[in-house]
């Protein structure tokens, strides 16, 4: 405890290089107009990406980033806006040219950080997903198990997970329409979590996740599948998926040692519940792309907390 409140006393400056650090050592996130050109003087990429990702960490209004970054060169220096800061209706306004991709580089990047600053090449994993609202108030955990319809109002927010004991990261992320179904969005998780860690030893899925086909892309990168296995779970064969056979006869026979491994998952939903805490429980934007660039942006934030809770550590 002392040493989180230690990190949040200077969370400022711990945070604000991280942000640049990030958004830095990658490519511009989209080509600005030229200089000269009819209308306003354009807004540096990078820096409108900057803004964005202080408006998620700090839960600041657009108004109240620029206001934050107005108040101080000395913030504004450290966050690379060597230049021209960029107005909050100008903020607003470039939200739409972010691509999710970029952010995604991001959030890939930011972990593979965190992993260099812990000085590891392996980890325990878990996925999951919730929904967040796209209106002021509604709670996924009235929906998630109704029909279609309900869930159009939500953005369905999957993501793959460290089960960490201590600040939990997320490894990968996807947004989707609020109806759309876990399981087939695993294959693209585990795929952007390739190239970040070197070997992931234990991978705990829910019953949402169970299949031959997941149940074998975990096995095909070197991890060890624990799925919950469905009431009316009875049959084991592979069916052309070896792991399937492997898992579930390990869930049979050795019951206790399975749970054990499968019940780190509860990190995960420890996680999500975090996130939600701490970076609200909707994304109101009326555009749907900046929806998901709102929540690209709290994966992200969560992403840059923890390389500084950790590189503080």
């Amino acid at each position: 405890m002392k040493g989180y409140n230690a990190f949040r006393k200077n969370e400022h400056s711990l945070i604000l290089p991280i942000i640049a650090l990030a958004v830095s050592s990658s490519e511009p996130p989209y080509h600005a107009k030229p200089e000269g050109t009819v209308g306003g003087p354009p807004a540096d990429p990078k820096a409108i990406v900057v803004c964005l990702l202080i408006r998620a960490i700090f839960g600041y209004s657009y108004r109240s980033v620029y206001s934050f970054l107005a108040s101080s060169r000395e913030y504004r220096e450290v966050c690379g806006i060597a230049k021209r800061l960029p107005g909050c209706n100008t903020i607003q306004e470039h939200c739409k040219d972010v691509p999710e991709r970029y952010l995604d580089g991001l959030i890939r990047l930011t972990a593979a950080l965190i992993l260099q600053a812990q000085d590891r090449t392996k980890c325990d994993a878990g996925s999951d997903s919730t929904g967040l609202f796209t209106r002021k108030y509604g709670r996924w955990l009235e929906v998630r198990n109704s029909r279609r319809r309900k869930k159009r109002r939500f953005v369905k927010f999957h993501a793959h997970a460290t089960t960490d004991a201590e600040m939990p990261f997320f490894l990968s992320a996807k947004v989707t329409k609020g109806y759309k179904a876990d399981s087939k969005q695993f294959r693209d998780l585990l795929r952007k979590t390739g190239g970040i860690v070197e070997i992931i030893e234990d991978e705990a899925l829910d019953k949402e996740y169970l299949s031959r086909l997941n149940a074998q892309l975990i096995a095909n990168i070197g991890a060890h599948p624990y799925v919950a296995l469905k009431e009316n779970t009875s049959s084991a064969l592979s069916h052309g998926y070896p792991a399937w056979n492997s898992m579930v006869h390990e869930a049979w026979e050795h019951k206790e040692e399975y749970d054990k491994h499968y019940h780190r998952r509860s990190v995960v939903e420890g996680l999500f519940n975090a996130f939600k805490e701490r970076f609200g429980r909707e994304a109101a934007s009326k555009i749907r792309h900046n929806q998901n660039v709102d929540v690209f942006c709290r994966v992200l934030a969560w992403n840059v907390l923890a390389l500084a809770y950790h590189s503080y550590g």
